[in-house]
C-alpha cells in the first residue's frame, strides 16, 4: 500500500487521526542547513517511525518541474517513475537501531523558472521528493526546501510533562531506561520548550519585521490526542490513554515535531513504559 505525505505526518490508512502512529510513516524532515542557494549540499534527516518491517529504504529526488497554482509540487513528479525533471539525488537505508535517517544530497543549479510564487513570509522552495519503503509498506513524502536568504532550524528544548495542578513542568526523559511510567485511564498534558532564539525574526515582504509563529505537531503509538497542534495560542494537549493501549511492560512512542513555518523543522521522539 502507498500514501502522499506533504505535509506533517503521513500514515497509510486513512481511518485513525494522524496524530496516531502505526506502520510505515514520516513525520518530520530536518534540513541543515534549512535554507539554501543551489548549487549546494544539505544534510536531510527523516524521522521514521513505528515501522515493524525494518529495514527502510529511502531515496532522495528533486523536482524540476514548476508547480501550477495552488500546488507545492508538480503532481507528476508524484507518479511512478517521474517525469525526466524528477532528477535523483541520493539514498540510503536504515536499520531500525535509529529512528533517524539522514543524507546528505548535492544540489544541482535552480533556475527560478521551476519554482512557484513566494510565500507570505518572501520565501520560494525547491520540492524534495523522498520514496519511502519497508518490506511491505511504502509511501512517498515531499519537503520543501526554502532557498536564499537566511533561516535556522528550530530548537526543541524539551518535551514536557505539566502538572494541572501547581502549573510546573517536568522534562519527559530522553533515555529509554528511564522512561516515564504511565498506566491505562491516565491523562497527561503534554507541552515543549523551545531554545533561546528558535523564533527568529525576520524582514516580511511588505517590510515589516516579524516573528516566527513556532507550531507543534504531535504523534503517539497509543491513547489519543486532545489537540494534533500545539502554538502559543494553543501551547498544550492531552495524552489520554484510554485506547489503543499495549500491552503490559511495553512502550508507547511519543513524538514532537516542530516547524518555524519558512521550512525550519525539529523533532523530538520520548517513550514511556505501559503498565
Amino acid at each position: 500500500m502507498a500514501c502522499l505525505c506533504l505535509w506533517g505526518g503521513c500514515q497509510s490508512f486513512p481511518d485513525p487521526p494522524v496524530s496516531f502512529v502505526a506502520g510505515l510513516r514520516v513525520l518530520g524532515v530536518r534540513a541543515e542547513p534549512a535554507q539554501v542557494s543551489p548549487p549546494a549540499e544539505t544534510r536531510l534527516a527523516l524521522l521514521i517511525a513505528s515501522t515493524a518491517a525494518w529495514p527502510v529504504e529511502v531515496a532522495w529526488s528533486v523536482c524540476l518541474r514548476a508547480p501550477l497554482a495552488g500546488q507545492i509540487v508538480n503532481p507528476a513528479c508524484l507518479t511512478a517513475g517521474g517525469p525526466p525533471d524528477l532528477v535523483p539525488l541520493a539514498s540510503g537505508s536504515a536499520d531500525g537501531s535509529s529512528d533517524q535517517l539522514a543524507i546528505t544530497v548535492a544540489l544541482p543549479p535552480v533556475s527560478p523558472e521551476v519554482l512557484g510564487q513566494p510565500d507570505a513570509t518572501g520565501g520560494v522552495y525547491l520540492p524534495l521528493v523522498a520514496r519511502v519503503a519497508d518490506a511491505g509498506d511504502a509511501l512517498t513524502a515531499v519537503y520543501r526546501l526554502r532557498l536564499n536568504g537566511e533561516n535556522a532550524n528550530p530548537t526543541l528544548a524539551s518535551v514536557d510533562v505539566l502538572d494541572n495542578a501547581t502549573g510546573s513542568a517536568a522534562p519527559l526523559p530522553a533515555d529509554v531506561g528511564a522512561a516515564r511510567v504511565v498506566s491505562g485511564g491516565e491523562e497527561l498534558t503534554l507541552g515543549v520548550t523551545w531554545a533561546d532564539g528558535s523564533a527568529e525574526t525576520f524582514v516580511a515582504p511588505d517590510g515589516t519585521l516579524t516573528t516566527e509563529s513556532l507550531t507543534t505537531s504531535w504523534f503517539s503509538t497509543a491513547g489519543e490526542l486532545s489537540v494534533e497542534r500545539t502554538s502559543a495560542r494553543q501551547p498544550t494537549t492531552v495524552l489520554r490513554l484510554g485506547k489503543a493501549l499495549p500491552a503490559a511492560g511495553q512502550t508507547i512512542d511519543l513524538y514532537a515535531v516542530t516547524r518555524d513555518g519558512r521550512g525550519g523543522q525539529d523533532y523530538a521522539h520520548r517513550t514511556l513504559r505501559f503498565e
